[in-house]
């Protein structure tokens, strides 16, 4: 006997979307105060590394000097970050209440307003969107937004890696350390949604001369 299987209408789809969309766009928001209120508590404590109750100031880094060292956990001269040998790969934890701790929470939080700002774009999109007329301007400009904020992510990222490495450097320049970080997704994505902005812009001029000429 033939399994029928329901189709769901694209309303219903962007109906779907318009629920998690907003879900995770609220879930973000209590997450960023919910981030920002422990890291000024942490970072005003000044509390020790290791017994930091935050796990945002780890980072992996890898060591490109001969020096391996032993598995047990080290610490800076001026006790600001610890690391543990992996092979060659290193946890560095940052101490929150160290000038580089600030920034690494400051880091932390501009992420998290990227992803809200996306997010609440994401959501006026879905809202924005008409099946009867789904070309607008509107959506245009808020897909612009979006290709903006990935590739400027990215481009943090590389400033950020730079600035860190700079830093690991300063402070255990023995070790030769690096620190790992995933750069180019974003340049990527936001280059993907340049050309859908490309081919969506050229949907609303179409429909705008269907409409004149209609």
């Amino acid at each position: 006997m033939p399994v029928n299987y329901i189709a769901m209408k694209p309303t219903h789809i962007i109906a779907v979307f318009k629920v998690l969309t907003t879900i995770g766009f609220y879930f973000l928001v209590i997450t960023t105060v919910v981030f920002m209120f422990f890291s000024l508590i942490n970072a005003a404590g000044n509390k020790s590394i290791n017994t930091s109750p935050l796990k945002n100031n780890n980072y992996k880094v890898i060591s490109f000097s001969d020096n391996k060292g032993t598995t047990a956990i080290k610490y800076s001269d001026n006790k600001q970050l610890s690391y543990q040998l992996l092979q060659n790969e290193y946890y560095v934890q940052i101490n929150p209440s160290s000038p580089f701790g600030y920034y690494t929470m400051l880091l932390n939080f501009v992420y998290l307003l990227l992803g809200i700002f996306t997010l609440q774009t994401f959501r006026k999109i879905l809202k924005e969107i008409q099946l009867e007329a789904p070309f607008t301007g509107k959506i245009v400009r808020l897909l612009k937004s979006v290709a903006a904020v990935f590739i400027l992510a990215d481009f943090i990222k590389v400033i950020n890696y730079i600035i860190f490495n700079q830093y690991l450097h300063q402070q255990m320049p023995t070790l030769g350390f690096k620190l790992q970080s995933e750069i180019g997704s974003g340049f990527i994505i936001g280059a993907i949604t340049w050309i859908v902005v490309a081919i969506y812009q050229r949907g609303v001029e179409l429909q705008t001369e269907n409409n004149l000429t209609v």
